[in-house]
């Protein structure tokens, strides 16, 4: 389905779950665009009762190569993906109770960007293996739990988790940390570090992340 920004310009999404279901969560892809495990989560959340959707901040683009991904990626106007954020969560919210975040890597950057743009519509923040940009200066502006996903393979691991649980601690923000023996990239069948069983790990992690706090 389209939704419409306020200037005019529509952009994709992918809907399902209970039109009266009382919790949602928006998913929001990684560099690749929007691929079919996206829509797969979507589904298994749909299942336990969530009305979950897939927002395409690619307008259907899918890069080719790595090269073309971070060339892709960087030419994002963060402003646009704002207001396509902010739509896609006034969408969600307009029948639903609360609503939970979600992204991977690329996704997981725009995540905190609806959370930190969007207090007042960000219930739960999900996090996999991203870039963090919460810090001393913002993590105020969070109104949400945080659940944050580690790659240990990261180059940047440890030191990124220890420095967003200092921040989140400092600020009396709610957080939970779970990290695992795989590459970035665990959970999409379609790159070479894929995990089946991680992937399938932190899905029940993160079920069972949001049914304590959207209880």
């Amino acid at each position: 389905m389209e939704l419409t920004l306020p200037a005019g310009d529509v952009f994709n999404v992918y809907l399902t779950g209970p039109n009266e279901a009382t919790k949602a969560v928006l998913i929001i892809h990684d560099w690749w665009g929007m691929l079919d495990y996206n829509r797969e989560w979507a589904d298994y959340f749909a299942q336990l009762g969530y009305r979950a959707m897939v927002i395409d901040l690619y307008d259907g683009h899918h890069p080719v190569d790595v090269k073309k991904a971070g060339e892709y990626m960087r030419r994002f106007d963060q402003k646009v993906n704002n207001s396509k954020l902010q739509t896609a969560l006034t969408a969600l919210q307009a029948s639903n109770g609360k609503v939970a975040v979600l992204g991977w890597s690329f996704g997981g950057l725009q995540a905190q960007h609806a959370a930190l743009q969007n207090p007042d519509k960000v219930n739960a923040l999900v996090l996999f293996y991203c870039r963090m940009i919460l810090d001393k200066h913002n993590v105020t502006t969070l109104n949400c739990p945080v659940l944050a996903i580690f790659s240990e393979t990261e180059r940047t691991w440890p030191d990124k988790q220890v420095f967003l649980e200092q921040v989140m601690s400092e600020a009396n923000q709610i957080l939970q940390c779970e990290s695992y023996d795989a590459a970035p990239g665990f959970a999409n069948p379609d790159s070479p570090p894929y995990d089946s069983e991680v992937a399938e790990e932190t899905q029940q992690v993160t079920a069972a992340f949001l049914e304590k706090y959207f209880a």
